[in-house]
């Protein structure tokens, strides 16, 4: 008779998650074969396991040099060590990877499932490696991360993570705001975070040539200047923005914070973004950089 499986809960899937994202992170990092300044780790994931950012993220982004060799049995080689990790603490856990990629020359892309045959259902995450010119990882500031992770399923990471530092993630938020056609909340909230939770310094004249350099690696909106592609976000009425945060924005924060975040301080979210974005255009264009980007208050 066939044991019945138990239905995988939202709640263990995000522990299975959050554990596959730490093994695969530290098994990649733990290979000779990959130098520190070959790879940047950065987005959602790398605020929240390198930064203590309480917003979660199901993916793991990394830019990689164009130059690097061998990425694909490196990267199976960190399955085979996040599958070892995982049966460790139950020899029942699968752990499968497949080859999402579609444009070889831009991203790598995997999908990473775990799964065990006494649950009903898996848990995925996303992998990716964006490719960049070497000259361009070396002017994009990382700062050397240790990430320990808590739980139920305990992970640490053994090797030092080159991870975006909090200014170049900002940066990375401003690019995403000029490269994406589509609104993100969780994009706004990283920046956001960045901008007002952290000691990051952000004088707009460092934010303005780190942007310029970010953003190179990427198309921007309609293929407009950097600056006016900034300015499409201006285009949203703020009272529409604040509707989308439950469930855009919720689903990503713990409820307890989310219940004393919004709609007061996610209003606040929306209106910073604005003075920000709006701020890096101007400077963009009238060099005007002597304006504050840190804790603004419209």
């Amino acid at each position: 008779m066939r044991a019945t499986r138990t239905p995988l809960t939202p709640e263990l899937s995000s522990r299975w998650a959050s554990s596959a994202q730490y093994r695969f992170l530290d098994a990649l990092m733990s290979d000779s074969r990959l130098e520190y300044q070959q790879i940047a780790f950065h987005g959602g994931t790398s605020l929240h396991f390198s930064w203590r950012s309480p917003r979660l993220s199901e993916d793991l982004d990394f830019l990689i040099s164009k130059h690097t060799t061998e990425l694909r049995d490196i990267i199976e080689r960190a399955r085979e060590a996040t599958a070892q990790a995982f049966q460790a603490d139950d020899p029942g856990f699968v752990v499968d990877i497949t080859d999402k990629t579609k444009n070889q020359d831009r991203m790598i892309a995997y999908r990473l499932v775990v799964s065990h045959p006494a649950y009903l259902g898996q848990t995925m995450i996303k992998v990716e490696f964006w490719k960049v010119d070497p000259e361009y990882l070396a002017h994009y500031p990382v700062e050397m991360r240790s990430p320990i992770q808590t739980g139920d399923l305990v992970s640490r990471i053994s090797n030092p993570v080159p991870a975006a530092a909090l200014m170049t993630a900002y940066c990375d938020k401003l690019t995403a705001f000029a490269t994406w056609p589509f609104l993100k909340w969780r994009d706004i909230y990283d920046l956001w975070w960045i901008g007002t939770q952290t000691d990051t310094q952000l004088d707009v004249s460092g934010v303005v040539a780190q942007f310029l350099h970010n953003v190179t690696a990427y198309q921007t909106v309609d293929r407009l200047p950097p600056a006016q592609a900034l300015r499409k976000f201006l285009e949203n009425d703020p009272a529409e923005l604040l509707k989308k945060a439950d469930p855009d924005l919720r689903l990503w924060l713990p409820d307890a914070l989310w219940t004393k975040l919004h709609p007061h301080v996610t209003a606040e979210m929306v209106q910073y973004v604005r003075h920000a974005l709006e701020s890096v255009a101007n400077a963009i264009e009238n060099s005007a950089l002597d304006v504050s980007l840190k804790r603004v208050r419209p």
